[in-house]
């Protein structure tokens, strides 16, 4: 499912730079659920165990988008490891190719669109994947057992307003809880155990949490 919304900056008719050189901007807000079997012989055969949610704005020349959109867009999606659908794609492409030569044919400078996309999946996406070095390639998916997660998670009190947990991107509250581990990163515990059941490395620095054995 996607939810559309455009918004853009006025134009600056001082600016000298041609269209050809304008930009079109592709917010892109994911949000990953990710869901377990019921253990119970319940109505609801899968249940939701955490969420992630991921973030980032993709810029494009006004050309690309007109001219293949399509491409562009498939690009985007699987670099944020979003499961694609063929009409998914279709949809987003075609509202950004007619904003983007909306934009060229009136010179603008930038656009931006935001695009909100929700997808259910039974695994943490991979999103460093194609950046690992090879001596960590191999065990970058192997979960940790509860022991080691006990081991690694400690707590901590948030000082300061503005701190966000760096998975779910929502702010810690100031003055309470949150989940530390011994590279120095804070999280809503609910969101770091639900990494570490699917991965062994900090989301933030990639550090082997598998190694600590001792509470933190």
């Amino acid at each position: 499912m996607s939810e559309f919304d455009m918004e853009a900056p006025p134009n600056n008719s001082s600016s000298s730079s041609s269209s050809s050189s304008s930009v079109f901007e592709i917010e892109l807000k994911a949000t990953f659920i990710i869901v377990d079997r019921n253990p119970s012989a319940g109505d609801e055969p899968f249940v939701e165990s955490g969420r992630i949610i991921s973030q980032v704005i993709y810029e494009f020349p006004l050309n690309d988008l007109v001219n293949d959109g399509n491409g562009a867009v498939l690009d985007m999606l699987n670099s944020m490891c979003v499961p694609v659908q063929p009409s998914m794609v279709e949809e987003i492409a075609a509202t950004a190719a007619r904003l983007a030569e909306d934009a060229r044919d009136r010179d603008g400078k930038v656009l931006r669109m935001q695009v909100a996309v929700e997808a259910v999946v039974d695994d943490v996406p991979d999103f460093g994947g194609g950046d690992m070095d090879d001596d960590d390639s191999d065990d970058e998916g192997v979960a940790m057992t509860e022991e080691e997660v006990a081991g690694s998670v400690g707590k901590t009190v948030v000082d300061a307003a503005g701190k966000e947990c760096p998975i779910c991107l929502e702010e810690l509250a100031v003055g309470g809880e949150a989940a530390c581990v011994p590279c120095s990163h804070a999280f809503h515990e609910l969101c770091i155990v639900t990494w570490l059941k699917k991965k062994k490395r900090c989301p933030c620095c990639r550090f082997d949490l598998s190694k600590m054995k001792t509470e933190v």
